[in-house]
């Protein structure tokens, strides 16, 4: 049976109603939100500025009772995963914790700069927390001296980690998974920098090999704690995944903080499939169309299945 265990059989099971039900039914698997477009850093490989250039100057964001009145026509559909993001969320911690009100499964994708919200009475939403490296380099990255802050959230709450891997970190890879571990992080997601054609930042050539390899490293030290299985990096690699993208096909939407819908959440064009390294599709396409057991529980702890 090799990797076919009973529980990753069970855990597939449980995960293909939902799947299938957004196929069927045209309903989003789950949908993002960018809240906002304030941050309060101004990060060298922001996905979502450099997705915003072509955007007027004058940028409106929703108030909190148009976006609650979306949050409810989309569970009305059958949308049961919220994903929350920005600008940075926790700037808007209402919209937080409406969603966590409306939706069964809320994730919340935050800097870690501020103190993560917690909601006393109510079931919390699952935070996930941005480590780009070591102390210098995270901070060289993120244009401020923010690493302590990240850390003392990481110690505190216990999110999981997701670290971008780029020209600018690509050597650090163990030591971001040796820091998220030992610091208590629930998991570590690595995303391999996702941008436009002649990106600086992308990983290339011998680069993209030395990423791979040290990837793989962690993977084989760590085990579960790092949400990404071999698979998964295949499909980075042979991009197969591109034309059958979660995103492209409507399973999941993603929306700007002035409730236009975007191309997908790494921004609006599909200029960017050529170098995506986004964990969702690639996630999505190993489990539900390669059938990979290997990645069930990669995939459970990535959406976070309401159970």
């Amino acid at each position: 049976m090799g990797l076919f265990k009973v529980k990753n059989i069970i855990s597939f099971i449980s995960m293909a109603p939902s799947f299938l039900k957004s196929i069927l039914r045209k309903v989003p698997f789950y949908v993002n939100y960018d809240l906002t477009w304030q941050c309060n850093l101004k990060c060298k490989h922001c996905y979502f500025f450099s997705s915003t250039t072509e955007l007027n100057s004058k940028r409106k964001e929703l108030s909190n009772e148009e976006w609650i009145k979306i949050f409810k026509y989309h569970k009305k559909l059958g949308t049961k995963i919220a994903i929350l993001t920005g600008g940075e969320p926790t700037l808007r911690t209402d919209l937080i914790k409406e969603a966590i009100k409306i939706f069964s499964s809320v994730q919340v994708v935050s800097n870690g700069v501020m103190k993560l919200p917690r909601f006393k009475g109510q079931k919390q939403p699952k935070y996930w927390v941005s480590l780009d490296g070591t102390k210098e380099t995270h901070d060289k990255i993120r244009c401020a001296k923010v690493f302590d802050k990240v850390l003392k959230n990481i110690r505190e709450f216990h999110p999981v980690v997701t670290s971008a891997i780029m020209t600018l970190n690509y050597k650090e890879i163990e030591d971001i998974a040796k820091i998220a571990h030992d610091n208590g992080a629930s998991g570590l997601v690595f995303q391999l920098y996702t941008g436009y054609p002649h990106d600086p930042l992308i990983l290339k050539g011998e680069m993209l090999r030395e990423a791979i390899k040290s990837i793989l490293k962690v993977m084989s030290k760590y085990g579960n704690f790092i949400f990404y299985s071999k698979k998964m990096l295949e499909l980075y690699l042979s991009k197969e995944f591109v034309p059958h993208c979660v995103f492209k096909v409507g399973q999941i939407k993603s929306f700007y903080p002035d409730g236009r819908q975007k191309f997908c959440v790494m921004g609006n064009s599909p200029l960017l499939c050529e170098n995506c390294g986004c964990v969702v599709p690639i996630a999505a396409y190993a489990l539900f169309r390669n059938f990979d057991s290997g990645t069930v529980d990669k995939a459970r702890k990535l959406f976070n299945f309401p159970k």
